[in-house]
């Protein structure tokens, strides 16, 4: 066992001469022998004193053990009292902890704190429900909790006043498991549209109902989970981040990401899953300007192991990088980001962003500033923190706006906050990973002079709790607005309708109008007099509700329509987004004055169409009848962005609108008319393309593709415009360009060039592709012949063709990388996968052994020069160094900074542990096609696969056939049989070596 916490944090002297010693008397050994000093552990006393807090504040203590251990969320029922989702099972996944008899019963569990004295301070404790495994969420709701235990959603509820939960339901099951314990379900939000918000993470997951084995299931990766609690139903919204998530008083999130603070979530993802021709980006943005790598201020000493490790690397008695002397100070570790919507702080406060950072031991602030539709989020303070400790336990993991006003933090309180998955073997063979996992503490961040309150509402009529809808702390707010939703007493509407008419408080004025809604009892009158709101937020809000009004209210769709013209970029981006609820063609009129106006910012784009999949004929022929709009780059684009969903739908009405515009007044812009041609072309509408050939626009086309096949056969065109050129030719009939695209496979020729041809050649649905890719193979280089793999893979009848040219011995078994043949192993043709397995038979090594005999390459002296072209033949097609390879897999810099034998593990066993953004997919279209990768973004409409190649893939969710993961990495195993020991320790050089 290790020797309890020492007062030192880094090495002495003499342990550092033990050590030299250990190492020289057993250098043979795989790992140096030493016993790593400890962190100090703290009492909740001693801790309180090692924080620095923002000049005007200070740090109170809530509660601390005994009364909780390992707090990861929080959330408080209508009398204050504070229900701890407890999640002692983090790192228990490592084998040293699994051995360890004192965790067998640290398990999570709902625990509920109460202040019975009303001081602000909780000093009663009581379990609400055990077995809760890895509990990481929780929300009250009519008298009972929900509560993340993922892979479960449940529902516990203490029906004879004991204290105990002894209703306990499945709700929802399904979400993920992330093996770090990092990346699972998350932050209940209650919101103004009377719906919890819930994280999915970085795992999300496939759910369904918790009550029915045979019910359907929904992915819910890369989204966010609107519960609605009275049904119990659920929608889908814009998602991202892993562990944080926010709202603003006006409902904008926020969530952040380990190394990113702070993402905006700039659209909700129902609007665009309407348009299902629509490709979207990712909804999450991030807005802080320098990332990661924002200048962090901690005063807590680097951890001991850490400190270690950085000083044996510099010394050269340890693998590994030194990491330049500086291991911390940027975002590793943002979690529980939170916008302050309290009242005890001074106003300027409000609207700030607070992000915890676990790995540095503080809390960072920044200030949210409008920058057109997004924000820029600033940091607040100057050469400090808002929050830091000295105490390297301080792990800051939730933040909550609490009844009293004030931020609370939650304060995990784990002497290792990394994942030990993240961390080298030798590493944590040293620690005790789990230390602090019977310790939690919450802190109060108090202005000075401040008084704790402990406010009850239960006791409240709904009247009383209508008043309290605009109360300046947005706890009061929220909670009296859920209680009024759970409730459905219709005698609080006269009083819920008296303030959203004359409260003197917008976001009141706001908040009742939501409250009405969730009543039932929201009337047009109530939304057209919102509209005229002064406040724009207000005016905002009241579009989003008159969406349930549009299909039979003209008056009120009437009303909206001037609303184009509102002096307001966010009203008008609401207005975009809800105006698609007007039935026919009805909304053409709004979204061109929207296009007219707004068309330069690519969110309002996004907006616009996702309300024209019913009416872009429409919309397209008032655009292009416009002059200026039609004649300007950014409608140009607008315009062919519509023709692409258009042809992609095949809707008769609007081909002849677009036909009628293009032969009319947009006749006059040649370049529109021919990408618009183009667009229709490249449409998978049957329909488009009979049209198009069957006008006098077939000409346009065949003067264009005549054009593409010249420039890119031209040696002296830029590189660029081949490219395109090149990618252009897939409109063509085969026949028509294939002796230009077998032309331009020629070695003479550029990479660029070959690697188009080859991208061109895999579109076409043609039984001479494989000759004509095979038939090049000869001459092809590596980075060519991994192009034309993913060609080849990419139809089952193609995959069969390779498979005879390997067989034949035209490609050998070592052109195929190890990622490649383990697809095809698990290929879902029985066949292919039954003559996969004849062809590459070699037995597989044991994982384990494979490890523990390339230990030797950390002993080696490696050349980097050697090591470099190492990394270039073996591991860039998945990863990019020094401009040269693709970035599909891990980053390569971060995992070094991990340490070497780390790097090892990774390369030689990928599956031991696989984070979920690093699972390989294999994705099947309606046409036939298969694409294999990582996912790297998700929309309601669309998904976008990165190759092994390195090239992006978006494809529409309406064209995918099936969509599966593998399970996993899509780093493959068996390197070693191309790299051999001195040559992974020349490949270590290499990496360690980069800047």
């Amino acid at each position: 066992m290790m020797r309890r916490p020492r007062r030192s944090l880094a090495p002495s002297p003499i342990l550092v001469l033990i050590l030299v010693l250990g190492l020289a008397s057993s250098a043979m050994s795989q790992e140096p022998s030493y016993d790593l000093p400890r962190l100090p552990m703290r009492s909740p006393d001693e801790a309180q004193k090692q924080i620095e807090v923002h000049p005007g504040f200070h740090v109170e203590r809530v509660a601390a053990e005994p009364l909780l251990r390992s707090p990861v969320a929080i959330d408080f029922d209508e009398d204050a009292r504070a229900y701890i989702a407890e999640f002692p099972e983090y790192n228990q996944q490592d084998p040293k902890a699994k051995k360890d008899p004192k965790l067998a019963h640290e398990r999570g569990l709902i625990r509920r704190l109460e202040d019975r004295d009303g001081d602000g301070t909780y000093e009663t404790s009581s379990i609400f429900a055990e077995n809760v495994p890895m509990a990481t969420s929780v929300a009250c709701w009519d008298g009972g909790i929900y509560a993340g235990s993922p892979p479960d959603l449940l529902y516990l509820k203490d029906t004879n006043g004991d204290g105990k939960a002894d209703v306990r339901r499945v709700v929802y099951t399904g979400f993920g498991l992330d093996p770090s314990g990092e990346g699972m379900i998350n932050s209940f939000r209650w919101g103004l549209d009377n719906r919890f918000h819930l994280s999915t993470s970085n795992d999300g997951g496939s759910v369904r109902r918790g009550d029915r084995a045979s019910a359907q299931t929904v992915s819910v990766r890369g989204y966010g989970f609107l519960l609605d609690p009275r049904t119990e139903t659920f929608e889908l919204t814009g998602g991202g981040g892993q562990h944080g998530h926010t709202l603003d008083d006006w409902g904008r999130a926020y969530v952040c990401a380990n190394s990113e603070p702070f993402y905006l979530i700039m659209y909700d993802s129902r609007y665009v899953g309407r348009n299902p021709y629509l490709r979207a980006p990712a909804a999450a943005v991030n807005v802080a300007p320098a990332g990661k790598f924002t200048k962090l201020f901690r005063i807590s000493p680097v951890e001991p192991w850490r400190a270690l490790r950085t000083r044996m690397r510099t010394q050269g008695l340890y693998a590994g990088s030194d990491e330049g002397g500086k291991p911390s100070g940027f975002f590793t570790g943002a979690s529980g980001v939170t916008v302050y919507r309290g009242d005890a702080y001074p106003p300027e406060y409000r609207g700030n962003l607070f992000v915890g950072e676990v790995s540095n031991n503080l809390i960072h602030r920044a200030i949210p500033e409008p920058r057109g539709l997004m924000v820029t989020a600033r940091d607040a303070d100057v050469d400090r923190e808002f929050l830091a400790s000295r105490d390297c336990f301080f792990r800051p993991v939730q933040m909550a706006n609490a009844p009293d006003g004030c931020l609370w933090v939650l304060d995990m309180c784990r002497e290792l906050i990394e994942t030990t998955v993240s961390l080298p073997p030798e590493i944590t063979r040293q620690m005790e990973v789990t230390s602090g996992v019977d310790r939690g503490r919450i802190w109060r961040i108090a202005p000075e002079g401040f008084r704790p309150r402990t406010p009850r509402l239960g006791g409240l009529s709904s009247k009383e709790l209508a008043a309290l809808l605009e109360h300046p702390n947005a706890w009061h707010r929220e909670t009296a607005a859920r209680l009024l939703y759970q409730r459905q007493d219709r005698s609080a509407v006269p009083a819920l309708r008296e303030r959203a008419s004359h409260s003197k408080s917008p976001i009141g004025r706001a908040q009742a109008l939501s409250t009405l809604a969730g009543l039932g009892a929201l009337e047009v009158s109530d939304v057209l007099a919102a509209l005229d709101d002064a406040e724009a937020q207000v005016r905002a809000q009241a579009v989003r509700l008159s969406e349930p009004f549009l299909s039979g209210e003209a008056k009120l769709s009437s009303r909206l329509g001037r609303m184009a013209d509102d002096p307001d970029a966010m009203v008008r981006y609401q207005l975009a987004f809800s105006i698609g609820q007007v039935p026919g063609d009805g909304p053409a009129p709004v979204l061109a004055r929207l296009a007219i106006r707004d068309a330069s910012d690519p969110w309002m784009r996004l907006a616009i169409l996702s309300s024209a999949s019913k009416c872009a004929g429409a919309l397209f022929a008032r655009l292009a009848a416009d002059p200026k709009f039609r004649s300007s780059g950014t409608g140009s684009a607008l315009l062919i962005a519509i023709v692409e969903e258009t042809g992609a739908s095949g809707r008769p009405a609007d081909l002849e609108a677009i036909f009628g515009a293009i032969d009319g007044p947009a006749s006059d812009r040649p370049a529109l008319v021919r990408g618009v041609v183009l667009a229709l072309r490249e449409s998978d509408s049957a329909e488009a393309r009979r049209r198009l050939s069957a006008s006098r626009f077939g000409s346009i086309l065949a003067g264009a593709l005549a054009d593409a096949r010249s420039k890119a056969l031209n040696d002296a065109a830029p590189m660029a415009a081949r490219v395109a050129a090149i990618r252009s030719l897939r409109l063509a009939e085969l026949g028509e360009v294939e002796s230009a695209l077998v032309e331009l496979l020629e070695p003479r020729r550029p990479y660029a060039v070959q690697a188009e041809a080859v991208a061109t050649l895999a579109r076409f649905d043609d039984p001479r592709i494989p000759t004509i890719v095979l038939s090049a193979w000869p001459t092809m280089g590596p980075r060519l012949r991994a192009e034309a793999t993913e060609a080849m893979f990419s139809r089952p009848t193609w995959v069969k063709a390779f498979l005879d040219a390997v067989e034949s011995g035209k490609v050998t078994r070592g052109d195929l990388d190890p990622a490649r043949v383990v697809m095809l192993k698990s290929y879902s043709d029985a066949a292919i996968r039954d003559r996969a397995s004849r062809l590459f038979s070699e037995p597989q090594a044991r994982r384990r052994d494979v490890v523990d005999a390339y230990q030797e390459a950390l002993k080696l002296r490696g050349d980097p020069a050697r090591g470099r072209e190492v990394f270039r033949a073996n591991c860039s097609t998945c990863h990019r160094l020094e401009g040269y390879g693709h970035p599909v897999g891990a980053d390569i810099t971060a995992i070094r900074d991990r340490g070497l034998p780390t790097v090892l593990l990774n390369i030689l066993d990928p599956n031991r542990e696989v984070m979920p953004k690093f699972l390989s997919y294999v994705l099947s279209t309606t046409d036939g096609r298969i694409l294999s990768g990582i996912l790297t973004s998700e929309t309601a409409s669309s998904l976008t696969i990165r190759r092994p190649d390195g090239r992006e893939e978006t494809v529409l969710r309406i064209h995918i056939d099936e969509l599966r993961s593998t399970g996993l990495s899509y780093m493959p195993e068996g390197l070693e049989k191309t790299i051999s020991i001195p040559a992974m320790a020349d490949l270590l050089a290499y990496l360690n070596g980069i800047r």
